[in-house]
């Protein structure tokens, strides 16, 4: 099959096509899925460029986490699909060096749901890993009641601020502050923002007071701005803070959990062990395949009540290198999807 993977990293150039790929065989409780779409998310350059033991990424590795298709094969152990449905899932992020970036992937039955019929390859492909992500952040929160509380998100304009900003308006009915640029205010209102906050003139913490959520995908900018207990951007009593796990270039490196954060997720359980109240609640988020999520998020999406937002610049397999340059390079609103079989759904 043809694919485009790296053996190496470092910059986009080093993603390579190649007609001699393997195609893969489908165990016995995995799916074998033509692949009529998938996307890019910042994980997939960030591991790129960033040096990673091949325990944890193999090598060569065939980059894509969303995968949206059609099954042409089932394993012997597969009950829920059939040769000819369309599907859609969330691959894991680590320990395979299959992606979606190719003709075919095998996927295992628990992270895969069917893909509506309302809902094109598209768009479904540019749902997988932003919407898990968002869900199982909010997933976290304990407050028996959402509808009214003050949520702010981070880069509301982003992958995951898209679907965060309509799940938390329109699912857990939440008043929502986000952050963007001003070329993206429009967009992030009509998602259902009520209130945005330009971050290049503007600093969210001397505005934002006493909210009940915080959902943060750029945690390496504003971790310590949303914490610092001088601005109150969070409720001590009841608030939360959703650390969306990530990593950012810093002087060359790639920097991700460090020792404040460390510091500050047992700082923030202890307290609210032995005080409870007496600092806002913390979580680390790490998104994980769920089919079963999956397939309420295409639920919601057949509603009406979320859309997929997708960048206009939509890029064919092998222009892949084009689309992690496009998307490292922050020209990107929504998502960044590839094409890898032409199809009208």
């Amino acid at each position: 099959m043809t694919a485009v993977g790296y053996s190496r990293h470092g910059d986009p150039f080093v993603l390579e096509m190649n007609s001699k790929y393997p195609r893969p065989v489908p165990r016995d409780d995995q799916v074998l899925l033509e692949v009529y779409a998938t996307s890019v998310n910042p994980v997939d350059y960030k591991f790129r460029r960033h040096w990673m033991p091949n325990f944890l990424l193999p090598k060569p590795k065939i980059p894509g986490a969303d995968v949206a298709g059609v099954v042409v094969e089932v394993g012997s152990n597969v009950t829920k699909f059939r040769k000819g449905d369309r599907c859609a899932a969330l691959l894991p992020l680590l320990g395979s060096q299959w992606g979606s970036s190719a003709e075919f992937v095998a996927v295992r039955e628990s992270h895969m749901t069917l893909i509506p019929d309302s809902i094109s390859f598209v768009k479904a492909a540019a749902l997988p890993l932003v919407a898990l992500t968002a869900v199982q952040s909010f997933d976290h929160l304990t407050m028996e009641r959402t509808k009214g509380k003050k949520i702010l998100i981070q880069a509301g304009a982003g992958g995951v601020g898209t679907f965060a900003i309509q799940y938390a308006k329109n699912v857990l009915e939440m008043d929502v502050a986000t952050t963007a640029s001003p070329s993206n205010f429009k967009l992030v209102t009509a998602l259902g923002a009520d209130r945005v906050i330009d971050y290049h003139t503007e600093d969210f913490s001397e505005l934002i007071t006493d909210y009940d959520v915080v959902l943060d995908p750029m945690s390496w900018t504003y971790e310590h701005l949303t914490l610092n207990q001088g601005k109150n951007v969070l409720k001590n009593n009841g608030g939360h803070y959703l650390n969306i796990l990530s990593s950012e270039l810093v002087n060359g490196k790639e920097k991700t959990v460090g020792f404040t954060t460390l510091l500050n997720i047992v700082k923030h359980s202890i307290m609210n062990v032995f005080s409870p109240g007496s600092l806002a609640k913390y979580s680390l988020i790490c998104v994980r395949p769920d089919g079963d999520g999956l397939a309420r998020v295409f639920d919601l999406v057949d509603q009406g009540k979320i859309s997929s937002v997708i960048d206009p610049q939509i890029f064919d397999l092998e222009e892949l290198s084009d689309a992690h340059m496009y998307l490292e390079r922050h020209y990107a609103t929504g998502k960044v999807v590839v094409r890898v079989k032409q199809t009208q759904t």
